[in-house]
């Protein structure tokens, strides 16, 4: 037999039970009560007026009154909710408000609670998180996420809120929905993809790694003015020169595994078909 605390006394649940079904008998019998005092009061009103030759006439507009109170009063009532509304709270039906997503990458520290202090400051200045991910590189932990914010905050608040946080070389530019697909499935879908035709191996490895392939001049002034972290150099099975670039997000230790990773499965043969 569970108890229960209230007001600082002991209460059984087996009485509080009881309680609540004298409780909801007593008020059904009062319900049912009401009803037949309306019932009687109803009658004596109609029988009254039935004496009398206008007395079909004045429940007939007595009727048509109370239709035009209650008519009035759903309409000021569906006005009030349209026009009234707390501000915060939009209407049902009603668009949300614009939201841009970002694409955020931030260097933690290896610490308990680091993530958390990360989601807790997006929070506090309204973004949500829709997609996170751990990279291991050479100096740290790289988290990236993506946030999306509503239309009023900027990219800078949010790098700043991260900052505080204990983020460190926070970035963040602009994203697409696009991203949000699930990496390993990508990968799988462009491992494939790009084993169908070599050709597509430069392709399938600026989409894996979200950047933009570049001309292999072999310009030491051109390699010399790229930030080496900001450009991936890469070379193919057939032996040509393959450069991505992506200014703004360095890439990490673990996005360069990913592309070896995608040559190498390029560099396998092809099974041999049963003939």
């Amino acid at each position: 037999m569970g108890l229960k605390i209230r007001k600082g006394r002991p209460i059984d649940r087996g009485d509080a039970s009881h309680g609540h079904g004298r409780r909801t008998w007593r008020r059904e019998a009062v319900e049912f009560a009401a009803l037949f005092v309306a019932a009687g009061v109803a009658h004596l009103f109609s029988t009254a007026l039935g004496h009398r030759r206008s007395g079909a006439v004045i429940l007939v507009v007595l009727g048509g009154v109370l239709c035009a109170i209650v008519s009035a009063h759903l309409w000021l009532t569906h006005r009030r909710d349209r026009h009234g509304r707390a501000p915060g709270h939009p209407a049902a039906g009603t668009a949300a408000p614009a939201a841009r997503l970002w694409r955020v990458r931030a260097r933690v520290r290896e610490t308990p609670g680091q993530l958390a202090a990360l989601a807790a400051a997006t929070a506090a200045i309204g973004g949500n998180i829709l997609s996170l991910s751990t990279q291991p590189d050479t100096d740290g932990t790289v988290d990236e996420l993506h946030v999306q914010l509503p239309e009023p905050v900027t990219a800078e608040a949010l790098v700043e809120a991260l900052t505080a946080a204990g983020g460190r070389a926070v970035q963040a530019r602009p994203a697409t929905v696009r991203e949000l697909v699930d990496p390993v499935a990508r990968a799988l879908l462009l491992a494939s993809w790009a084993a169908a035709d070599p050709h597509r191996l430069p392709a399938a490895l600026a989409a894996l790694l979200e950047a933009r392939l570049i001309p292999d001049t072999g310009d030491r002034a051109d390699r010399a003015a790229r930030s080496d972290r900001d450009t991936l150099s890469l070379t193919a099975p057939a032996g040509e020169r393959i450069r991505l670039h992506r200014p703004g997000l360095p890439f990490t230790a673990t996005e360069t595994a990913r592309a070896l990773a995608l040559l190498g499965h390029a560099r396998r043969p092809a099974p041999a078909r049963p003939t």
